[in-house]
């Protein structure tokens, strides 16, 4: 194994850390292929083929409700509650390490910027998620052979979806050492055709999908999806699922799936105050495109640095008033690309930071970004995607619910209202639809019975299927349980059993 190599610009606590995460990677992963025997793995193989003779139950990305998703433990929530796989997406890191994570973009879902391949795999160790969840202190991005030695150890089935081409042979190599074609039910044909292909993988034909709309929870659905031809069915949560299909449900575990070294935050030069309000604000020209790849790219990192300098104060919780007029005039005027991937990311960071830092008029500003139509993006906007200008600003629009949900008190619980009163038609008008956000926050903000009965009445599914689960994560709370009792008696079986 390759321990890092000390440069020049790396001091010594960053060093030890580096080296002290290399050898646990290296230790994790040897201690995770382990060896079966020939009746070990006979069993095994039989108990894929048991899983594959009845109606599968996919997890997509795991059970999530239970653990951050496209982790360890979100994988094993999924046999331990009663499914038969997960669906995997998979990455590799700038050091060609393959792992399991869905965005393209990192900063929705863990405290960095970029793509998986921006960094080495030992690096994202250290990012800690935005919103952990359950086992929060111990869920991690995990790397591919873990998550097949872990649907190994569960005969386990796997929907893989391959999220960057060229990483065909890696994977291929890898079903091959842990002996596990047999597990893949379900490959992605766009940038993995050759693992479909191959003789060894056979592929299932699904009935259906249920978690777009968390139908998964409503009686109706799931039986119109039983009903229809196929081999398997693919869930956010699969409880609905295995009630309706006669078995049990089980009880995920509290513990992590293995232990790991406590995340360690990356180690920044910690800049002043009057440097960072320079930062922030250095973008006169921010609402003119890059004219060549080389303005782009320039671009793109000023851009990045902005954005970081953003994350920067809401990390360190500095709350000088300059600072927050700074980030302020930064969401209004938001930096303009061609690549999605940085358009208006800079906006997005400093929104966040306002929200989290509870900064004057954050919740005003969050209306504001969130109803905005601004003709100053139309240049950005492809005429292919045929969608709403406004559309346009969606690093700023799609975390406002998120972050609301932490903001107790009367303005965001109208402001939750006025966004659920809306039609699709109004909400498509200023962006992508967010009612499920919408209405957790609500929820989030207003814990109480009068709020539940109103969202598990709203017209969309995906508003009434996300109150029932968070009914469900508080059900020893008496006001969860009473309104699942009066607006949804059926959920009231997807209670996870005491231990």
């Amino acid at each position: 194994m390759l321990l890092p190599q000390p440069a020049g610009s790396l001091g010594r606590r960053e060093f030890l850390a580096a080296v002290a995460t290399a050898l646990w990677v290296g230790s994790l992963e040897a201690a995770e292929e382990t060896s079966e025997t020939a009746d070990e793995a006979r069993a095994r193989h039989g108990r894929v083929t048991q899983r594959r003779a009845g109606l599968s139950i996919i997890c997509h990305r795991g059970a999530s409700e239970f653990a951050h998703e496209n982790t360890l433990e979100a994988y094993r929530a999924s046999f331990e509650l009663g499914a038969d796989g997960n669906e995997i997406d998979i990455r590799s890191t700038r050091d060609g390490v393959l792992v399991c994570f869905h965005d393209d973009m990192l900063d929705h879902l863990i405290e960095a910027y970029g793509d998986v391949g921006d960094y080495d795999w030992s690096d994202l160790q250290r990012v800690p998620f935005r919103r952990p969840g359950w086992l929060g202190d111990q869920c991690r991005i995990p790397t591919l052979q873990e998550v097949f030695e872990l649907h190994r150890r569960q005969s386990g089935l796997m929907h893989l979806d391959v999220k960057r081409p060229g990483l065909e042979a890696e994977i291929a190599k890898l079903l091959d050492r842990l002996d596990l074609w047999d597990h893949v039910m379900a490959v992605n044909s766009e940038n993995a055709p050759a693992l479909l292909k191959d003789p060894r993988c056979h592929a299932v034909r699904y009935r259906g999908s249920l978690y777009a709309d968390h139908k998964e929870v409503f009686p109706e659905a799931i039986a119109e999806v039983l009903k229809a031809p196929g081999d398997a069915v693919i869930v956010d949560d699969p409880r609905g699922a295995i009630h309706a299909l006669g078995r049990s449900i089980g009880r995920p575990s509290r513990e992590p799936v293995a232990a790991r070294a406590a995340p360690v935050r990356p180690v920044f030069e910690l800049r002043s105050e009057q440097d960072l309000l320079a930062i922030i604000s250095d973008d006169a020209d921010w609402d003119r495109l890059p004219q060549n790849a080389a303005e782009q790219a320039e671009r793109a990192t000023a851009i990045r640095r902005r954005a970081e300098a953003a994350e920067e104060i809401r990390r360190r919780r500095l709350r000088s008033p300059k600072l927050f007029a700074a980030l302020a005039a930064r969401v209004r005027k938001r930096s303009l690309h061609q690549e999605w991937m940085y358009h208006g990311l800079d906006g997005g960071a400093a929104l966040r930071a306002l929200l989290e830092l509870k900064a004057p008029g954050a919740v005003d500003l969050a209306r504001e970004a969130l109803w905005r139509d601004d003709p100053a993006i139309e240049p950005v906007i492809d005429p292919k995607w045929n969608v709403p200008r406004s559309w346009g600003d969606f690093r700023t629009k799609a975390i406002v619910f998120d972050l609301l949900a932490r903001i107790p008190g009367e303005p965001v619980a109208q402001l939750c209202r006025e966004y659920l009163a809306l039609t699709d038609e109004e909400a498509r008008r200023i962006g992508g639809l967010q009612f499920e956000p919408a209405g957790r926050a609500r929820l989030a903000i207003s814990p109480q019975e009068s709020t539940a009965l109103d969202l598990l009445k709203h017209r969309r599914s995906d508003v009434r299927g996300r109150a029932i689960f968070d009914c469900l994560a508080r059900i020893g709370e008496p006001w969860a349980r009473k309104s699942l009792e009066t607006a949804a008696p059926h959920a009231l079986a997807y209670v996870v059993p005491e231990m």
